[in-house]
């Protein structure tokens, strides 16, 4: 049980720390033990090997899923164990299960699919219309001879996508 209180108490940590904008309060770390599940988590081989093997798939499944091959999979394997999202159990014949950690994200991801989903499905709806909009401006500077860098420009679609997927975006994720 006391396994289940620690990402709660860890979190709670977090929040009046950085509520209350007191660095006295930040613990380096703990800022440490979740960066490093985030760390873990920041791959799209990793989150397919999680939710994989949440549903009892095989890693060659799991291989032929992601089209890469088992091999290809070991290193995202062992960065899943070393930020302690999996571990290899002993006594149950499997090779690889699920820490609480593991379980915790996955139900997560889950839980969340279709807000999740909803809301990066608005973002490049948005960003789409903005590119669009940012490409007959910059034909105009262009014809104009006006330099502009290609990183000015990624910067103004990003600022713009979000100014105008903001509140749509918002509601979204408010509404589970």
């Amino acid at each position: 049980m006391e396994d289940r209180q620690y990402p709660k108490r860890l979190f709670r940590k977090f929040l009046v720390a950085l509520e209350t904008m007191r660095p006295e309060q930040w613990d380096r770390r703990d800022f440490e033990a979740v960066s490093s599940l985030f760390q873990g988590l920041a791959h799209e081989a990793r989150l397919a090997l999680l939710l994989g093997i949440y549903q009892d798939k095989s890693l060659n499944e799991i291989a032929e899923f992601l089209d890469i091959t088992r091999g290809g999979m070991q290193d995202h394997i062992e960065k899943l164990v070393d930020t302690d999202l999996l571990f290899r159990p002993e006594d149950s014949g499997k090779t690889y299960d699920l820490t609480p950690f593991g379980n915790f994200f996955v139900n997560f991801l889950l839980q969340n699919e279709d807000t999740l989903v909803d809301a990066i499905d608005e973002l490049q709806v948005e960003e789409e219309k903005v590119e669009q909009a940012v490409d007959e401006v910059r034909s105009q500077v262009d014809e104009e001879d006006v330099p502009v860098s290609e990183k000015d420009w990624e910067r103004k679609i990003h600022s713009k996508k979000w100014e105008q997927a903001w509140d749509e975006i918002e509601e979204i994720l408010e509404e589970d």
